[in-house]
């Protein structure tokens, strides 16, 4: 009996290794996966839809990308060079840390220093009631 706890213990080794050391699994998914994001891009900015991006379309995407990173991260970039600097990411960094123990010290109902399943459905129906647009309602009055 000792003998198959060695033989299936060996061969569970075996397996285990050989999936860390075969890439190419890994590399077909990171393959699949780049394909994807192409995928979606081709969808989104491919205007005449020939299956590439032509220069107005890399363009496009160029400048939808830059939106997004102002949008992101817009508020550190202080030098406004289109990256975030190390002293830049640890500003924001530190803001999201601040952020976080806000969050956690307005809604941790019970006081163990973290938010339970209740606690951040209702921290975020705040977030969402924050971020929506306000109707305009007209009242009666």
């Amino acid at each position: 009996m000792n003998t198959q706890l060695n033989y299936r213990g060996a061969l569970a080794l075996g397996l285990l290794a050989f999936t860390l050391l075969n890439t190419t699994p890994r590399l077909l998914a990171q393959g699949c996966q780049a394909g994807d994001k192409n995928a979606k891009l081709l969808q989104r900015f491919d205007a005449n839809h020939n299956g590439q991006l032509d220069p107005e379309e890399q363009k496009a995407v160029d400048q939808s990308r830059q939106e997004l990173f102002q949008r992101l991260h817009g508020k550190y970039d202080t030098d406004q060079d289109g990256k975030l600097s190390e002293s830049e990411k640890a500003a924001r960094r530190a803001d999201l840390a601040n952020h976080r123990k806000e969050t956690i010290a307005k809604f941790d109902k019970d006081g163990d220093g973290r938010l339970n399943p209740e606690e951040k459905k209702a921290a975020a129906a705040a977030r969402q009631a924050k971020n929506s647009p306000k109707s305009d309602k007209k009242s009666g009055v």
